[in-house]
């Protein structure tokens, strides 16, 4: 896999690499799934947009992501 930063990443680009994350989007209450600006809105945007604090939005997904290829392998 290669390395790239959560925090830099389009909401588009990490859906598209990790699709269950979808499901914590949702239930972090982060409408932006569907949303046009998903295309260009990263992680740091999402966060400031909701109000989230970044490292604690990007441990969750990090922690999410790790979760799912547990499970996978």
């Amino acid at each position: 896999m290669e390395s790239f930063s959560i925090k830099d990443i389009t909401v588009k680009e990490l859906i598209e690499r990790y699709p269950k994350l979808v499901k914590l989007f949702m239930d972090l209450g982060l409408l932006c799934i569907g949303c046009p600006a998903e295309a260009f809105h990263t992680v740091e945007d999402i966060a400031k947009e909701y109000g989230c604090d970044l490292n604690t939005l990007v441990h969750e997904i990090n922690r999410f992501i790790q979760d799912e290829d547990a499970v996978i392998n």
